[in-house]
């Protein structure tokens, strides 16, 4: 899927991130200026940049653990690379016994559960020097599973070979974690910034209950995880809520209809007065308008951010502010935003800490 659109709101850049390729170029089609207040802005990290990966799903989920731990006084910076690097180890020995295609595109839950998995290293302890998680890379453990699969050379001289591979690629990984003066294991590291449980997943769909879990139906949710299932006012209300408590809210979405159905290439600016906010008596045509979207396959997940902050422009309009991935020479350093109707219209799904 190609790159749909790019919408700057004073200053700040929304844009699509494609499912063949995620974040690969940045091309501006669409420009205006909107005024807006900062009401809340969360503390970040810095911005980081996944280049051509299609890693948007763990970047979206560390940065916003970063914001949390931020918010609590605790500073850390992740690796995502660990994260990209786990699936491909892992995926190897599932190509190896059932001949799936190993891929590292994922979702917010995914990116969780190799966290509480594998645990997380620091990101100066393993950033990339030596490489990066491609898709190339992808492609290429992917080739020796299945040779090692045809030949019948059993699982564990493929772990062994693809370790080392990896070590050749993208750096061989560190043993533990050294920080403020305390040494860590990598789950022991992760299990102080979070426990397992500690963030849920939640959508908003009708061909499911509501108040029920179910497994999203998008491509990249390979492995079936499943998520809260609430009307489209409620997953306004939690996020918006989880803000001003003081914690950042991991977004995955689509970005092909940021601009409500209408043509792509026109601006959110062009919009009548007071159309981005959501009332009360919008929320049944936008959970109708949206589900009818995702049943007709243009509603997918095709990218992920942190939503780290909340504003409004003179009209009282709200918007929520994200962190990106696409380094700080996207949109206002690497930051966008994103009005609450582009969110109850495009959300996939949301992480949220209990």
């Amino acid at each position: 899927m190609k790159r749909i659109c790019l919408y700057i709101l004073s200053a700040l850049v929304l844009a699509s991130c494609g499912r063949s390729e995620c974040s690969s170029h940045r091309d501006d089609n669409t420009k205006s200026s909107i005024a807006f207040k900062k009401d809340i802005i969360l503390p970040t990290t810095p911005v980081k940049d996944q280049g051509t990966t299609d890693l948007c799903w763990i970047y979206a989920m560390l940065a916003t653990i970063e914001t949390d731990r931020l918010a609590q006084g605790d500073s850390v910076n992740l690796s995502p690379l660990w994260l990209a690097r786990k699936s491909l180890e892992e995926q190897a020995t599932t190509t190896y016994l059932k001949g799936t295609e190993i891929s590292l595109r994922g979702t917010l839950p995914e990116a969780m559960r190799l966290l509480d998995t594998y645990g997380i290293v620091a990101w100066d302890a393993y950033h990339g020097n030596s490489g990066v998680a491609s898709r190339a890379e992808a492609r290429r453990i992917d080739r020796m599973a299945r040779m090692f699969s045809n030949n019948n050379r059993g699982l564990e001289s493929l772990q062994e070979t693809v370790g080392g591979s990896l070590d050749d690629s993208l750096g061989p990984t560190p043993r533990n974690v050294f920080m403020f003066g305390m040494e860590y294991t990598p789950p022991e590291f992760a299990r102080s910034l979070c426990l397992p449980g500690d963030w849920m997943a939640y959508t908003s769909f009708t061909h499911h209950p509501f108040h029920r879990p179910f497994a999203v139906e998008v491509p990249d949710n390979r492995q079936g995880h499943e998520a809260m299932n609430v009307p489209i006012g409620e997953l306004l209300a939690m996020t918006a809520e989880s803000l001003k408590n003081g914690h950042p809210v991991a977004w995955e979405g689509c970005m092909a209809f940021m601009d409500d159905g209408k043509d792509k290439r026109k601006s959110f600016a062009e919009n009548k007065k007071g159309s981005w906010n959501v009332t009360p008596n919008d929320t049944a045509s936008l959970q109708k308008k949206r589900q009818r979207l995702f049943e007709s396959h243009r509603l997918t997940d095709d990218h992920a951010m942190a939503i780290v902050g909340m504003g409004h422009t003179k009209d009282g309009q709200r918007l929520f502010i994200l962190k990106n991935s696409w380094g700080e020479d996207f949109g206002n350093k690497g930051f966008a935003v994103m009005t609450e109707r582009q969110f109850a219209l495009c959300t996939i799904m949301i992480m949220l800490r209990k």
